[in-house]
């Protein structure tokens, strides 16, 4: 208990850290910003709130199909409050409950899905996240954004890419790779085997159901479509220079790099990596900054949104709740 309090409390200081750097980095810009806030095109800021929403909002299809595979076959409406509830409590509680620990204690207590099969369909949920972001950082390559990076970016990103891949592909065949013989031989990995071990026979559970891996890959793909949209859009209402196909490298770089479990909700690194990512394709830093903290902003509406939700349901409906 004492260490999930601790890792909570390095979280927030993570957290707090790279958003002062980031506002401390645009120390001579406030005055570009505040002119680029001047001149924003709020129909397009709606509209790209309203994409960023559905995309959030696609997740209960993608969620039920992987739940389905296990042979649950729950509501949409239930899986949409529940996802924005997880939503709430990754991005505006300070909690080491996060939005995925939600959403198995609430299909668990309300639909009767057992512990093992609500983890394994959010866990497969992440890795199948992660391997479209992969996807379209490969798209991204063969197309030449990775032109506009540094050398050592480029490297940087191409390395963890690799990496990943290589990751996901030794945990479906341990024996290939020999990694229980690996993990033996190391003290350091101790602790760690058996959270692998777990992550394994997640992953195994999935292997003979390609039907519902590929239709949950789909709707991914189109939860990234409406990301680029919005994207996009928030790209139109600053009169930013910035043609489509570039977010075939922003969106999944930033959704990577934010997914590392150091801060909360990603606060903080998301938006540096957005500022990076985007100076690589000539955006002045004040333009990129703003551009993240309308993220930012999104986000946390949504967040606001699924804490609504979370009150009506437990106190109109009085259904379990954990907060």
């Amino acid at each position: 208990m004492m260490n999930r309090k601790l890792g909570t409390v390095l979280r927030i200081i993570i957290s707090l850290g790279l958003l002062t750097f980031l506002i401390y980095s645009n120390r001579n810009n406030f005055s570009s910003i505040m002119d680029a806030m001047k001149d924003l095109n709020v129909y397009y800021l709606i509209i790209a709130f309203i994409f960023y929403f559905t995309a959030i909002s696609f997740i209960v299809f993608r969620w039920g199909i992987l739940l389905k595979a296990h042979g649950f076959f729950i509501s949409n409406r239930f899986l949409w409050q529940s996802a924005l509830i997880g939503f709430f409590y990754n991005n505006l509680l300070p909690t080491s409950a996060g939005g995925d620990f939600y959403r198995v204690y609430d299909i668990k207590q309300n639909k009767g899905v057992p512990i093992n099969e609500g983890i394994s369909s959010v866990v497969m949920e992440r890795v199948i996240g992660t391997l479209s972001s992969i996807v379209l950082l490969i798209i991204a390559y063969f197309i030449g954004l990775f032109d506009y990076l540094t050398r050592n970016a480029a490297l940087g990103v191409v390395l963890s890419g690799i990496v990943i891949i290589l990751f996901f592909i030794a945990l479906f065949f341990p024996r290939l790779f020999k990694l229980n013989l690996l993990l033996s031989k190391f003290r350091i990995f101790s602790k760690l085997r058996p959270k692998l071990k777990e992550f394994h026979k997640i992953l195994i559970s999935y292997r003979h159901k390609v039907k519902y891996l590929f239709i949950s890959f789909l709707f991914t793909m189109i939860i990234q479509a409406f990301f680029f949209i919005s994207y996009n859009f928030i790209s139109l209402a600053l009169g930013l220079e910035l043609e489509f196909y570039v977010f075939l490298f922003i969106i999944p770089f930033v959704s990577l790099v934010s997914s590392v479990p150091i801060t909360i909700g990603g606060i903080g690194i998301r938006e540096n990596a957005l500022v990076f990512a985007i100076t690589s394709f000539g955006i002045v830093q004040s333009q990129a900054t703003l551009f993240s903290l309308i993220i930012l902003a999104i986000i946390l509406a949504i967040g606001m949104i699924g804490g609504i939700i979370y009150l009506v349901k437990n106190i109109l409906y009085k259904s379990k709740g954990i907060i």
